[in-house]
């Protein structure tokens, strides 16, 4: 494949109602995109590592820079990229980065999809099925608005819900949860890496209480031998979010045996390619996964639904309500439909239906945004071209 031209742009999407990110409150998602073009094809890619770097050492201002100077001219400079593989190898020297990486490698996989003609989740081995999504719930919100969410969330029937607490926010709020709420809805519980196994040992203890589908990220990520120790004295499973950067990250966790589950971004993780090789390895160590979602638009999502949709996905995905959150989307949402679940008896759990968003038939993520419109949001953009 020969890249005919690479463009990249930072956008500032304003938001319908202001949202938390890592305790604080935003009114806009700024995000990178990549257009790569082939032939008179274009791929598109989206990354959104935040406004700031504080859920990541990258933010978004600071991967458009990396990608304009570092990044795209060594991917423009390259001959042909036939495989993605070829393409990882153009940017290997740059150390770090993963968001900007997982821009350019996010937009080829589209572009390497619509040159088949075939959907982008088929092309990752997917399987065209309706996928249950989940709600998360952050721990920084008005506590009536907290349980007004989850009531919502079950009224929609959403499958899951995801708790952010930290502490002062913790036992009691989960317990609540469990109690007042359906039992059908499934409660994973993310820490974000805020608590420590010594000092916080019984509210982690507490966890067990509470029938949760996992404890996510409990520890600092960087502690694989802490949470493989959490892992032998508490039956809740243990699920690593921040702790897996790539496939390497992975191979220790499951060598220690650290988690019953990863949680998987492919802005974080550099790409969809390297997801799927974590996804695989977690696969044959009998470890689970779940696409996590960062705050960006439905281009980004169509990613992220391709991945989910590929063996090993096993937790419900991640998902926000883009015609609530944002002024402007750049490509439609997909659509979310209610799917029956069918009961099992000897559980004596009856029939439900769940809320699923539906896969797409067109080639590549099956969108592509309107130039017109995306350049009133442009904060910043470059373009190379090949002579």
């Amino acid at each position: 494949m020969r890249i005919d031209r690479l463009e990249g742009y930072l956008l500032r999407l304003p938001l319908k109602q202001p949202a938390r990110v890592a305790d604080a409150s935003i009114d806009h998602c700024d995000v990178v995109v990549v257009r790569m073009e082939s032939q008179g094809t274009s791929g598109w890619g989206e990354v959104a590592p935040g406004n700031a770097p504080l859920t990541t050492s990258e933010w978004s201002g600071g991967t458009f820079v990396a990608l304009r100077d570092q990044i795209a001219p060594r991917v423009l400079e390259k001959g042909g990229l036939a495989s993605v593989d070829v393409l990882e190898e153009t940017y290997s020297r740059v150390r770090g980065n993963k968001f900007a990486k997982a821009a350019v490698e996010t937009a080829w996989q589209d572009l390497n999809a619509r040159q088949l003609n075939k959907p982008l989740w088929q092309v990752l081995g997917g399987e065209k099925k309706p996928l249950k999504i989940g709600l998360t719930f952050d721990r920084s919100v008005q506590r009536e608005e907290f349980f007004s969410g989850l009531q919502r969330a079950c009224d929609e029937n959403f499958k899951r819900v995801s708790l952010k607490i930290r502490p002062g926010w913790d036992v009691q709020v989960v317990s609540f949860a469990r109690v007042d709420y359906p039992s059908w809805l499934q409660l994973q519980v993310d820490v974000e890496g805020a608590l420590e196994l010594d000092k916080h040992a019984d509210t982690l203890y507490r966890m067990d209480d509470f029938s949760l589908v996992c404890l996510e990220q409990p520890l600092n990520p960087r502690d694989f031998v802490a949470h493989a120790m959490l892992k032998q004295t508490i039956r809740t499973p243990i699920c690593l979010d921040e702790s897996i950067e790539s496939l390497a990250d992975a191979e220790i966790a499951f060598d220690v045996e650290a988690c019953g589950y990863v949680c998987l971004k492919p802005g974080r993780a550099g790409g969809l390619a390297e997801s799927r090789r974590i996804a695989k390895l977690a696969e044959s160590k009998g470890v689970g996964c779940y696409a996590g979602f960062d705050l960006q638009s439905s281009l980004g999502f169509r990613h992220l639904a391709a991945l989910a949709s590929t063996s090993n996905f096993v937790l419900p995905t991640d998902y926000v309500r883009f015609e609530e959150l944002f002024e402007y989307d750049l490509v439609p949402a997909l659509t979310t439909t209610l799917v029956e679940e069918p009961g099992d008896e000897k559980k004596n759990r009856p029939a439900r239906d769940f809320r699923c968003v539906e896969l797409w038939d067109e080639p590549g993520i099956g969108a592509e945004p309107n130039l017109d419109e995306m350049s009133k949001h442009v904060v910043d953009k470059f373009e190379y071209v090949r002579e």
